[in-house]
């Protein structure tokens, strides 16, 4: 085990935590992020940091980390940009092991003096085994160790783990993970990667036994060799989705300011991605969208996908992006067709592939008959299910609860990965959370759909 994996093991396990910088505000940040923390349930000892308070949400409140019955092994520094150098240094003397630097206004500002501060709490790292995170950061989020990026996380059965240069994505990632019941180990905002960057982060999730599939937001790669080697060592072991933004002239130029991040060459890193085996990812919908694959689907057997659907428009949307995606639509077998031929209406229907069900996707248990059929066939490895129908029935507007729980019933009798295509309405998605919940993948288009599968099947080499 390396001393880079311990240092970072200990951040995100940490026996004990100080915030320094809380108040009696609320909505100070660093009472926000010590209400986080007790949020998680974390378990060790906390210790508020700020001498004008003898208690903070009815905890003993300390004049600073030295002072501290228990030398902290993560601290947290929630103060403005000026005070960050010495607080570090204090840290570092303490015996602090790690620590996380919220505060922006440093050299992403391009101010004068915002080097200096930086140069600073460098030379104070140079000369301690103290480790930083930050600035401009959020910090961590950690399942297991039971601490928090923001109020409201709570500790879960985790498989995900996130580096991320913005703190606010992750956030993002985090709540539509919830929804789409993609499950975080750990998360890390980097900021602006002074000392810890994105390849150390990469590095640590690519031994955690509690890391299943790697995400990244990167506005920059710093040591970029590093991290691509160690991408290149995780092909095949997990998965790794990389959203790079700042690849544009003007998302360059955001990135300068966001995280002090220079944007690299698109080709250069176009290049890089594929001979490192990274899944490329292109914002937060796409990020999420293809995180849903490789965490809910089984490795498919194959490319071939058969579609089946109650509109005939969105089945033939569903056939052209399956063909733009590399997907194959087989011809459906004999006996398939023969018994979905049984089931369905004559006239307005197809059992060809896609299987359009027309009025026959408005009987109740039809949409559940079809798909264990389709299912059944041996040239079929993927299933790409529309739900929903022009139709009403008892308060059921456009039978979406009908076909959710048809959906339910057929995947836990299938075996062939089942991806659903929602009706891109608020009132299908709470139905389309249900499935989430129960393994199966749910997208608002057939390209997003078919985009996710493609990535899931490239990697796997098919």
């Amino acid at each position: 085990m390396s001393e880079l994996y311990r240092q970072l093991d200990k951040a995100f396990h940490p026996a004990s935590i100080a915030v320094v910088g809380v108040s009696s505000r609320l909505d100070n940040p660093g009472t926000l992020a010590l209400r986080s923390i007790m949020g998680m349930g974390f378990e060790g000892p906390l210790y508020p940091v700020n001498p004008k308070y003898d208690e903070i949400l009815g905890l003993a409140c300390y004049p600073s980390v030295r002072d501290a019955p228990v030398t902290p092994e993560l601290v947290l520094l929630a103060i403005p940009p000026g005070a960050v150098p010495a607080a570090v240094a204090e840290c570092a003397e303490a015996g602090v092991r790690a620590c996380v630097v919220n505060a922006a206004g440093f050299s992403e500002t391009g101010r004068p003096g915002a080097a200096g501060l930086e140069a600073d709490i460098l030379g104070t790292l140079k000369n301690s085994d103290l480790r930083l995170i930050g600035p401009n950061c959020m910090g961590i989020y950690s399942s297991s160790g039971k601490v928090a990026l923001f109020d409201g996380q709570q500790p879960g059965a985790g498989r995900v783990s996130l580096v991320s240069q913005s703190g606010s994505l992750a956030s993002f990632m985090y709540l539509l993970g919830a929804e789409r019941a993609i499950s975080f180990s750990k998360m890390v905002s980097s900021g602006n990667e002074l000392d810890l960057n994105c390849a150390d982060f990469l590095d640590y999730f690519s031994r955690d036994p509690e890391t299943e599939l790697v995400i990244a937001y990167l506005e920059q790669v710093r040591d970029a060799r590093r991290f691509l080697d160690i991408a290149r060592d995780l092909k095949g072991r997990k998965p790794l989705l990389v959203w790079k933004a700042g690849l544009s002239g003007s998302g360059g130029r955001a990135a300068t300011s966001h995280t002090g991040a220079m944007a690299g060459s698109a080709d250069v890193w176009q290049a890089a991605v594929k001979q490192a085996g990274i899944v490329e990812v292109f914002d937060l919908a796409d990020t999420m969208d293809t995180a849903a694959a490789f965490y809910h689907l089984a490795r498919p057997a194959g490319r071939r996908l058969a579609v089946i659907s109650p509109p005939g428009g969105i089945a033939v949307n569903c056939a052209d992006f399956a063909e733009r995606y590399g997907l194959e639509l087989p011809a459906l077998g004999g006996e398939a067709a023969e018994r979905l031929s049984a089931i369905l209406p004559g006239e307005g229907t197809s059992v060809a592939n896609p299987v359009d069900m027309g009025f026959g996707a408005v009987v109740p248990g039809n949409l559940a008959s079809v798909i264990e059929v389709v299912a059944s066939d041996p040239g079929v490895d993927i299933l790409m299910v529309v739900a929903g129908a022009p139709a009403s029935r008892k308060g059921d507007p456009g039978l979406v609860r009908m076909h959710t729980a048809e959906l339910k019933e057929a995947s836990a009798l299938i075996e062939k990965p089942l991806v659903v295509i929602g009706v891109p309405t608020g009132l299908a998605f709470p139905y389309m959370a249900e499935l989430f919940w129960e393994g199966v993948p749910c997208y608002l288009t057939p390209r997003a759909a078919c985009g996710a599968l493609s990535r899931l099947l490239d990697y796997h080499g098919l």
